[in-house]
């Protein structure tokens, strides 16, 4: 424990930054629920690799929980580079209802019927012995078609 505060702490590890996100607006309804995957890209500017293996990110619309993005599969980070790490996107059953009386709410309200989808969480990845969490926080509206 101590010498993995001596590492962060001296300036030796730098934090793992998100670069950009792409496909959020390719996201789906299927089955009663929206289903799609999206791509988080990660920069990694140490100069050794860091091996993504799991995620905690949580979706919500009009900030009301309404499911889970996790990690399609393990990804390898290069030192001083950047890679795409992908997460599939799933929300509770019943959600379509949720969606169509927010967006409800909203046009009556004389807005337009576009719903805040909102991904909040973190990938979590590691170094040897270290765990490392990259911070995810991404919002997009969902339209009503």
């Amino acid at each position: 424990m101590a010498l993995a505060w001596m590492i962060q702490g001296c300036g030796f590890y730098q934090p793992v930054e998100v670069a950009g996100i792409r496909g959020f607006d390719q996201v789906r309804w299927a089955d009663g629920k929206l289903r799609g995957t999206f791509w988080v890209r990660l920069y990694n500017p140490n100069p050794y690799a860091l091996h993504v293996t799991d995620s905690e990110v949580g979706l919500f619309l009009d900030a009301a929980s309404i499911g889970l993005c996790t990690l399609e599969s393990p990804v390898r980070v290069p030192g001083d580079a950047a890679a795409d790490v992908a997460l599939r996107l799933e929300t509770e059953s019943g959600v379509l209802g949720t969606v169509l009386k927010s967006g409800l709410k909203r046009l009556l309200g004389g807005a337009d019927a576009a719903n805040v989808l909102h991904a909040e969480g973190a990938v979590k990845g590691r170094r040897w012995l270290f765990e490392h969490e990259v911070a995810i926080d991404f919002t997009d509206t969902l339209t009503l078609r």
